[in-house]
């Protein structure tokens, strides 16, 4: 019976059994004479993984295991209602799974080893971009109800998706919450201008449709922030200020502008998407590659600017000096540079890494969309926007208009 389609791949943790474990380890060649005997399900992400279900599974065998793994990481869709609606939106699910599959061997950095994946077909996948091209010309009259007919879909997705990879511990994890030392930044934007210099213009970039292309969406993501602006103001008018309330009102007036400018001329890379503390890894130990990406669920094609903008709102303390920030970004371009990226001028990054700021007051704004809890997940994302305002104090708003 194959595992990589219809009703067998299991929608819970429980349903992970040494039985099913068996099966789709032999099936990848990750197990061949043993068996699972027994399986030990660790919870893993509270506040972090707020898309998907995450844990770490302690694997016991009877028989030869060989070099079967004791441990490994196991994913699956959320079970919030609102949160599954969002990653089926996004094709978080799907595109992290074609990732791992078809991708990770290119990545120049280290990622986490693929075990196992299945998915039910998507036939809508491939002509989604097409169809998501149209709606963005439409009349915002016309974009609203379509979206909201597309959530009520969506919510009630049926497909199904799995994803096995491997374990990296003891490599320790990131923490976005407690923020990284500017140490850490420039180690992890070394790493990160490695992979974005090994995919510049690349043309595998066009190979893979699965890639998420943010120009498609654009005019969609900035109504969806219209949508949830009341909410996020009520939620953060304090927080925000004065200062943050004009920065508010400047990008809605000029954000969905200034986001096509930076997406359609800066030159494209591979992106993470999803560059925090939270989905790092560091490896103290290895004499290798000292940083680890992981969840790949947001990846595409994109401006590098996006990346580092997204990683220094939330992982540099907002006590940081604009002589700090500025050192982080020209150590990023000079590492840029030396990966062989010869057509992007610092000044150039400078610019459109103010852009990826103004950018990242679309993610807090719609952040209802996502149910992130009461504890670290809340928490979270107000020590974000906090570190994220105190970065957007030392863009020139003149000068990106």
């Amino acid at each position: 019976m194959s595992l990589t389609t219809g009703t067998e791949i299991p929608q819970q943790l429980e349903a992970l059994t040494p039985l099913w474990l068996t099966d789709a380890l032999r099936e990848q060649g990750q197990l061949a004479a043993g068996r699972v005997g027994r399986v030990g399900i660790e919870p893993l992400g509270e506040g972090g993984g707020f898309i998907g279900v995450v844990a770490r599974l302690h694997l016991g065998y009877e028989g030869d295991a060989g070099a079967a793994p004791a441990t490994l990481i196991a994913k699956l869709p959320s079970q919030i209602g609102m949160n599954r609606m969002a990653g089926e939106l996004l094709g978080a699910y799907w595109r992290e799974i074609h990732f791992y599959r078809e991708l990770t061997d290119e990545v120049p950095i280290r990622t986490p080893r693929h075990y196992y994946s299945a998915l039910t077909p998507d036939p809508m996948r491939p002509r989604l971009d097409k169809i998501l091209r149209v709606v963005d010309r439409m009349p915002g009259w016309f974009v609203d109800p379509v979206m909201a007919r597309s959530k009520e879909i969506l919510g009630r997705s049926p497909h199904r998706y799995l994803l096995l990879i491997e374990d990296l511990a003891p490599a320790r994890p990131g923490d976005q919450l407690g923020g990284g030392t500017p140490e850490v930044c420039a180690a992890v934007l070394t790493a990160v201008a490695k992979m974005h210099a090994g995919f510049w213009r690349s043309p595998t970039l066009d190979r893979h449709f699965w890639l998420n292309d943010p120009t498609v969406t654009l005019r969609i993501r900035h109504r969806m922030y219209q949508e949830s602006r009341p909410s996020f103001l009520e939620r953060h008018q304090k927080r925000l200020g004065e200062f943050g309330l004009a920065l508010v009102e400047w990008h809605d007036r000029n954000g969905l502008r200034l986001q096509r400018r930076l997406y359609r001329q800066a030159p494209p890379t591979l992106v993470h998407g999803d560059l925090r503390l939270d989905n790092l890894f560091f490896d103290d130990s290895s004499a290798g590659d000292q940083v680890l990406l992981a969840d790949w669920q947001l990846m595409g094609r994109g401006p590098a600017a996006h990346d580092v903008a997204y990683f220094l709102s939330g992982a540099l303390d907002g006590d940081a000096s604009a002589m700090t920030e500025e050192a982080l970004l020209r150590h990023y371009h000079a590492e840029l540079v030396k990966g062989g990226v010869d057509d992007y001028p610092v000044d150039r990054l400078l610019r459109d890494y103010g852009a990826g700021l103004l950018a990242m007051l679309q993610l807090h704004g719609t952040a209802d969309t996502v149910d992130v809890g009461e504890g670290r997940g809340g928490e979270l994302m107000d020590r974000w926007l906090d570190r994220t305002l105190a970065r957007l104090r030392n863009v020139d708003l003149d000068e990106l208009a």
